[in-house]
């Protein structure tokens, strides 16, 4: 019997809405401002019909993580550059291409691990002084997110610093130290 009511009552509701509806739209009919009322539901169709915002902001937020990919990888590349005589020296001393091609990754991956750890600990900082992101930082204790930050580092140093490293292994000496 409730539940009769319940429906009766918002079925009421209905029939009110709509006569209210077109009073009003009865109202500026012949007016420049003329109006055309709809059920919220054609509102919120016609909203998603103009897009899926959140998938607009993934594929610029993934565009800009790609420029600055190609931006460090450039950096790194010519870091490698510019250290060319040293690499020369360290594979006359008796390095191996394979030993040469491990300290570039190596120092890829410090470089990324050291900018990782000083994000990490600024945003400790930001998080205890506004004293508003405590689920932020719980979550950033989770093991899965930690696994998750470790392989795109170790990703991400191996991306930037293969084609340098590559570039360095096939070095030859002579034409190192010659500056060619």
């Amino acid at each position: 019997m409730k539940g009769r009511a319940i429906l009766h009552s918002q079925a009421r509701r209905r029939q009110a809405g709509r006569a209210v509806s077109k009073a009003i739209d009865a109202m500026f009919e012949n007016s420049p401002d003329e109006t055309k009322t709809r059920p919220r539901r054609t509102s919120t169709s016609v909203r998603q019909a103009d897009g899926d915002i959140g998938l607009i902001v993934r594929w610029i937020l993934f565009a800009v993580f790609f420029t600055l990919l190609l931006v460090v990888g450039n950096t790194m590349a010519q870091s490698v550059r510019e250290r060319v005589p040293e690499l020369a020296v360290l594979k006359t001393l008796g390095f191996t291409d394979g030993s040469v091609l491990g300290f570039v990754l190596a120092k890829r991956l410090r470089c990324a691990c050291s900018a990782a750890c000083s994000d990490y600990c600024w945003r400790r900082r930001w998080a205890r002084w506004w004293r508003r992101a405590p689920a932020a930082v719980r979550a950033a204790a989770r093991c899965v997110v930690w696994l998750i930050g470790i392989a795109a580092i170790v990703l991400m140093s191996i991306a930037v610093g293969l084609l340098p490293g590559l570039r360095a292994r096939r070095l030859r000496i002579v034409d190192a130290l010659a500056g060619r």
